[in-house]
């Protein structure tokens, strides 16, 4: 997927020196602060440290910051810890040690969706990045600025998910059980295909120029296979809006999808979008 969203900063960094405390605000755009707290010592790579010496980078733009197990930017020292305003969001996500605060993570990691794509031959990088990709191109020469000062290439992101499957299935009591009823394969390329034009159908993305407007029927999906019903979560805290609606996704820090995702659910010809607390009950 491409997203876009106005550019996010850390400002207002605060150290206490005698706890190893670093405080700062999460602020998209000119939304709210969100407040962070990050424990130094209890990052993983300060606590693997031998000495106690460290030191912090801060960047001045705000776009992040790095910690190194010596002087910063000297011979010899090297990163042990370094945090992008996104990468900060992702590692709070999944509970990483000595990260607090960002209680409205998904809020401000909440996306315009731009465009859903497969890489149907070789890798997203070599798709999207190495070989050039045409609405890549596009979304990056025709979207606006989203916040004064920031460039549109600050603002645009690219997420390349993995279909995770959870297969499940049920049997009569006196089912005769066989080898192929329990060696849990699958044809991953039909699910990524499948998903694909679920997301896209569903949400119409400004920059897929096929909306797949006859899904769930398809050749190289999961149509006319030996599901009864599936559907598709975004397993990550982040969200996406288009015109036609906002897919929100939910895990947590143990990797687990939530009750705060949405849903998209298929059975047979029919393609229902499921609001997590209005159509399910919410987590939250």
């Amino acid at each position: 997927m491409i997203g876009g969203r106005a550019q996010a900063q850390l400002s207002n960094p605060e150290f206490d020196l005698s706890t190893n405390v670093m405080t700062f605000d999460f602020i998209v755009g000119d939304g709210a602060p969100s407040p962070v707290v990050v424990k130094l010592q209890e990052l993983p790579g300060v606590k693997a440290l031998k000495s106690r010496n460290f030191e912090v980078e801060f960047d001045r733009a705000g776009s992040g910051f790095k910690v190194w197990d010596g002087p910063s930017n000297e011979p010899g020292s090297d990163i042990i810890e370094w945090f992008t305003t996104e990468k900060l969001l992702w590692d709070r996500a999944r509970g990483r040690a000595g990260i607090e605060g960002l209680e409205n993570m998904r809020d401000l990691a909440t996306y315009d969706l731009l465009y859903v794509g497969i890489a149907t031959k070789g890798d997203s990088f070599d798709r999207l990045l190495a070989r050039g990709h045409k609405a890549r191109q596009e979304i990056l020469s025709a979207e606006p600025q989203r916040y004064p000062g920031a460039r549109p290439s600050d603002e645009i992101f690219l997420f390349m998910f993995a279909a995770d499957p959870i297969i499940m299935q049920t049997f009569e009591l006196d089912h005769d059980f066989t080898d192929a009823d329990l060696d849990g394969s699958y044809d991953a390329k039909r699910i990524v295909a499948d998903a694909e034009k679920a997301f896209v159908n569903l949400l119409k993305p400004p920059y897929n120029s096929e909306l797949f407007a006859n899904y769930p029927k398809g050749t190289d999906g999961l149509y006319g296979k030996d599901y009864q019903r599936y559907g598709y979560v975004i397993g990550e805290q982040m969200a996406f809006n288009t015109a036609h609606g906002t897919v929100r996704g939910g895990r947590d820090p143990s990797g687990m999808i939530t009750n705060q995702a949405d849903a998209i659910f298929v059975e047979r010809d029919k393609v229902a979008f499921h609001r997590s607390g209005i159509d399910f009950p919410s987590d939250a």
